[in-house]
């Protein structure tokens, strides 16, 4: 029986509908969620206005306004994200669902699979986006290297197909 239940909550506003997945599932079975976010720099994350402390052409220059800009922007975008599983976390103790949260950086697949592990995750609920067949070839996917590397069964939600 499915216990443990990992809901790996991406950036993107369809993270609503992983995550009301990972409740009804939770909820059906009377499992426990374990809510995970990943910082990831080198994934588009929806701050796409997000400053580059790099400026200059070939040869670039670190500017320490545009460093002190990133870093504020950084800083905000992982206050945003543990706001936002601490908002999903109530939402699921106001369902009787025990939920804990998790705020990781580093890259998504890896650290999906090893927080599933070492929290002895049942399943992992987690979405995917339909990218075009270059974007998946340079950037890969996330659910696929998820399904192909988890110790334990992966619930895929299919979202809508991004624009590339």
């Amino acid at each position: 029986m499915l216990q443990k239940i990992l809901v790996a909550i991406g950036d993107l506003p369809d993270s609503e509908q992983i995550f009301t997945a990972g409740l009804a599932l939770a909820q059906k079975l009377d499992a426990e969620l374990l809510l995970l976010h990943v910082l990831n720099p080198l994934v588009p994350h929806g701050l796409s206005n997000m400053p580059s402390p790099l400026v200059g052409g070939i040869l670039p220059m670190i500017n320490e306004v545009e460093i002190d800009r990133y870093t504020k922007a950084w800083k905000e975008y992982e206050r945003l994200g543990i706001e936002r599983l601490q908002v999903y976390t109530k939402r699921a103790k106001e369902g009787n669902i025990r939920a804990e949260i998790l705020q990781n950086y580093g890259d998504s697949g890896p650290l999906i699979c090893e927080a599933a592990k070492n929290w002895s995750a049942d399943a992992i609920v987690m979405g995917r986006n339909q990218k075009s067949m270059l974007s998946e070839v340079f950037l890969g996917s996330t659910s696929n290297y998820v399904l192909h590397h988890a110790a334990c069964s992966v619930m895929v939600i299919q979202l809508p197909t991004l624009a590339s």
